[in-house]
């Protein structure tokens, strides 16, 4: 056996393995789930379309709105910034989110359904 297919048989596996583990992404709807569609429902036309742009590849309606809500959060004076926080759940109709930013430490912040800016 020569180098080369020395450096093919060890190659092969490293290369599948990524190909595999970006399929699960590539195998995500396109079309948002009828829970995002009443998301975006609730959104002003300029946040939707922000929304819509940035929701492919993979990126979820839920979790680009989740993103947006942490970046309002920050830009808004987190408690403790530059530590990191996790969306747990939101609620549009009260205009709820509630972020963990430790195992067992939650914060409750209001944010406005139409703009997701933080009051």
């Amino acid at each position: 056996m020569n180098l080369s297919r020395v450096a093919i048989a060890c190659a092969a596996p490293i290369l599948l393995s990524f190909s595999v583990s970006s399929a699960p992404a590539f195998a995500q709807a396109s079309t948002p789930t009828a829970f995002e569609r009443a998301m975006l429902a609730e959104l002003d036309d300029a946040t939707r379309a922000d929304v819509e742009r940035r929701a492919t590849a993979g990126n979820t309606v839920k979790g680009v709105i989740g993103t947006i809500l942490m970046n309002n959060y920050y830009k808004a004076g987190a408690r403790r910034p530059g530590h990191p926080v996790t969306v747990v759940a939101i609620d549009f109709s009260l205009g709820a989110v509630v972020f963990q930013r430790a195992p067992n430490v939650f914060e409750l912040r209001r944010f406005d359904p139409r703009t997701l800016r933080m009051r």
